[in-house]
């Protein structure tokens, strides 16, 4: 009777890890918070967190890792990543160069490039990849790369790509909001 009932608890929690993970909990609200770094900003949805970055920006790279916003629903989109320039380069530069080192990794994979002006008047140079992130899962990197004045600035939204949906809900509300 003991292992009957380890069975039926096993199976509920299953199911209620599918569900989750499916994204059918916790639907996305329409309220919103705003990233700024004084010069550019853009809209997220409010279950993000705005976290202090505190990632090694000292590489050869060209862009500096300014903001993190951390998902507060687990298994949906883990995070988004602010990235603003070092030394003068363009976003189709950029654009080029991610495109470059995606093609590079073993199990990277483009799944769109293209160019858009958003309703802001901000042209976006987006990159969409996907590459293997842990136990053969694969995410999604929903990248949008712009200029504002003089600065270019990367904003990635990334996650599973079983949650293709919500990163791209999320990253369109970034892109039409980007000013």
């Amino acid at each position: 009777m003991k292992n009957n009932n380890n069975l039926k608890l096993g199976i509920i929690l299953t199911l209620i890890l599918i569900v989750s993970a499916s994204g059918c909990t916790n639907p996305p609200t329409n309220q919103t918070k705003t990233y700024s770094d004084g010069i550019m900003s853009f809209n997220y949805p409010s279950d993000f967190n705005n976290v202090t970055y505190s990632g090694n920006n000292t590489s050869n790279s060209s862009m500096q890792a300014i903001g993190k916003l951390k998902n507060t629903v687990p298994l949906r989109v883990h995070s988004i990543t602010v990235a603003k320039n070092k030394s003068a380069i363009s976003p189709t530069e950029l654009r080029n160069i991610l495109v470059s080192n995606v093609k590079n990794m073993s199990a990277g994979e483009i799944v769109s490039i293209t160019t858009e002006t958003n309703l802001n008047g901000v042209v976006v140079e987006k990159v969409i990849y996907t590459d293997e992130y842990a136990f053969g899962m694969r995410a999604m990197h929903f990248n949008m790369l712009f200029k504002i004045n003089d600065d270019v600035y990367a904003v990635s939204v990334y996650g599973p790509d079983s949650n293709i949906q919500q990163i791209t809900s999320t990253a369109n509300i970034i892109f039409q909001s980007i000013k």
